[in-house]
């Protein structure tokens, strides 16, 4: 499966994945904002550089963990032998992983919250110190917390995550990570700047099943190129008739 193919399908299950994140993360940015002072909510500029910087906070975890679960593709990928002429076998896990996202997004696939549980661990141990950064009254505060943020258990993540291994290289493993945090972007923002307002938003079950379908869509689309790319990349060879002149 090519790079840029993969990067982005992980952009495109952070971008579709908007619903969700408003559900996990809506509250988190919406009481985030509402704790900043006044003078900050009131001036949209000032407001986008908090924003800016608990996401990009958020953003450099998923990085973190993306090169972590890159690293142990890399070692899985080199002890199967699956980077000698077994690239398919990846793009179809890709697939596969991207079509199990567009299901849960839709929320024909509930198993995949169950991942939430192996976070809570670690995220115990992270909390005490998210909380001491309240309120957050600068935009180092900020990004730190956005740091912390980012480990907060999350199916979703979790599963991207488990498919950031499958680029089996570890540089490719963080800007995969990075291009689903990206895409998350747009729902983030919306809910910093417009908490109140996304109630409706976040309960609509058509949104959440319509934004499922296009990122099974996008799947299928990303697949097809790839083994298009495949077979004209290696077209089958047919040796020339040599013809006999007596």
């Amino acid at each position: 499966m090519h790079t840029s193919s993969q990067w982005i399908g992980f952009f495109i299950a952070g971008l579709f994945s908007s619903a969700h994140c408003l559900v996990m993360c809506g509250a988190i940015v919406g009481a985030l904002t509402m704790s900043l002072p006044l003078s900050i909510r009131e001036q949209p500029r000032t407001l986008l550089g908090y924003l800016a910087a608990y996401n990009s906070g958020r953003i450099l975890s998923y990085a973190l963990a993306g090169f972590l679960a890159g690293s142990f593709g890399e070692m899985v990928v080199r002890s199967f032998g699956l980077d000698h002429g077994h690239s398919n076998v990846l793009l179809w896990i890709s697939f596969l992983f991207l079509v199990g996202i567009g299901l849960y997004i839709a929320g024909w696939l509930p198993g995949v919250a169950l991942l939430e549980k192996t976070g809570i661990g670690l995220w115990n141990r992270i909390d005490p110190l998210a909380r001491s950064l309240l309120p957050v009254n600068s935009l180092t505060r900020a990004m730190v917390f956005g740091m912390l943020w980012g480990w907060f258990p999350c199916g979703l993540t979790y599963t991207v995550l488990i498919w950031s291994a499958t680029t089996g290289n570890a540089i490719q493993g963080a800007v995969a990570m990075m291009a689903f945090g990206v895409g998350t972007l747009p729902g983030i923002f919306a809910a910093g700047f417009f908490s109140g307002r996304m109630f409706l938003f976040r309960r609509s079950l058509k949104l959440k099943r319509g934004l499922g379908i296009l990122i099974i869509l996008s799947a299928a689309l990303i697949v097809f190129q790839n083994l298009g790319h495949e077979t004209n990349a290696h077209p089958s060879h047919v040796k020339p008739v040599e013809m006999c002149v007596e």
